[in-house]
C-alpha cells in the first residue's frame, strides 16, 4: 500500500488512467516543486500550476486540481500547452457561489494563454492584467475544443478574448467548437465579458452571467467566424447610453442567438437596444429584455 493509505480523490479518471495521463495536485501552501515530490498525490502536491505542466504530456488527458483556495500568485502568463489537459479548481460548495481558488496576474497580461487544442479550465476565480483579458486564446493554427466553464472573472480588460487588437492573436488564427458556459463576468472588466475575433465556428456561449460589465459579448471586427451559438445569457447592462451592451454582432454569419435577457440596473425601460446584429446575417429567436417595453421579444437593431 505503500506509505499512504489510497485517497478515492487520488485515483484518477477512468480516461486518464487508460491514456497514460496523470492527476496532478498543486498546493501554494504546502506544495514544493522538487523534483523528488511526485505531485501525483493531494497529500504531495506541486507548489505551481506551471510545474505541473511542465510534468504533463500533451495528449494524455492530464488533470491539474488546484487545491488553496487562495492560490498565492504565480508568473503569468501561464501558457497551457500541452494538448487535453484540465486545470480547474475547487468548487462552490453552492452550486451558484463563486470557486473559492483565485488566481491573480502579478504582470500587465492575461493569466492563461491557451495554446493548444483540447484545453479545460473550470472552478476558478481569475484575474487578468489591466490591459489583457484573464483568459486569452492564441495563435494556435485550426484550435479546437477549448473549454471553460463554472468560473468567475473579476479583473482585466476581458474576461475571455479570442484573437485581434489589443490582444496578442493572431486572427485568422481559427479557434472552432470551443464552449463558455456557467461563468461569471463581473463589472469590474474595463473592457467587457468575451471577445470573439478569432476567425473560427461552432464555438458556443451558454448560460453565463454578465453584471454590469461595459460589454457583455462582442463579435466587435470581421474576423467572428460562422454558426456559433449564444444560449440563455442574463445581462444586467451598467448604463443605458449606447446600443449593444449585452450582445454587440458587427461581424458573423449564420450564428443562433436564443433565451438572451438583457435589463439594465433601474426600474425604467431602456431607450437603448442591448443587441444588435450589423450583418443581419444570423438568427434571433426569443432573446428579450426591458427595451423598447419591459418582457417584450427584442429585434435587433
Amino acid at each position: 500500500m505503500g506509505l499512504y493509505p489510497p485517497i478515492v480523490k487520488s485515483n484518477v479518471d477512468v480516461l486518464t488512467r487508460r491514456l497514460g495521463g496523470v492527476e496532478w495536485f498543486v498546493d501554494s501552501s504546502f506544495g514544493s516543486n522538487a523534483g523528488s515530490r511526485s505531485g501525483n498525490r493531494p497529500e504531495k502536491p506541486l507548489l505551481t500550476i506551471a510545474e505541473a505542466l511542465d510534468r504533463c504530456t500533451a495528449g494524455r488527458y492530464n488533470i491539474i486540481n488546484v487545491l488553496a483556495p487562495g492560490h498565492v500568485t504565480e508568473a503569468n502568463p501561464i501558457v497551457v500547452d500541452k494538448s487535453y489537459t484540465w486545470i480547474r479548481g475547487v468548487p462552490s460548495i453552492s452550486p451558484y457561489g463563486d470557486p473559492p481558488t483565485t488566481l491573480v496576474a502579478t504582470v500587465n497580461d492575461s493569466y492563461f494563454t491557451l495554446a493548444a487544442t483540447d484545453i479545460t479550465i473550470s472552478d476558478l476565480t481569475i484575474h487578468g492584467g489591466a490591459a489583457h483579458p484573464a483568459i486569452e486564446f492564441n495563435a494556435v493554427a485550426w484550435s479546437q475544443r477549448n473549454v471553460i466553464h463554472n468560473c468567475v472573472f473579476r479583473a482585466g480588460l476581458w474576461g475571455i478574448a479570442m484573437g485581434g487588437d489589443p490582444f496578442d492573436s493572431a486572427i485568422d488564427s481559427p479557434s472552432h467548437h470551443w464552449a463558455i458556459s456557467n461563468c461569471k463576468f463581473e463589472g469590474t472588466l474595463t473592457g467587457g465579458g468575451i471577445y470573439v475575433d478569432s476567425n473560427g465556428s461552432w464555438g458556443t456561449i451558454a448560460n453565463n452571467y454578465f453584471d454590469r460589465v461595459p460589454f457583455g459579448i462582442a463579435f466587435p471586427n470581421t474576423h467572428a467566424g460562422a454558426a456559433h451559438q449564444v444560449l440563455d445569457n442574463r445581462f444586467v447592462c451598467p448604463t443605458d447610453d449606447v446600443v449593444g451592451r449585452a450582445i454587440l454582432l458587427t461581424a458573423g454569419t449564420s450564428c443562433l442567438l436564443t433565451g438572451n435577457v438583457a435589463g439594465f440596473n433601474q426600474t425604467a425601460a431602456m431607450t437603448f437596444n442591448p443587441f444588435v446584429d450589423t450583418p443581419n446575417t444570423n438568427f434571433w429567436v426569443n432573446n428579450y429584455g426591458s427595451a423598447p417595453a419591459a418582457g417584450a421579444e427584442l429585434v435587433p437593431d
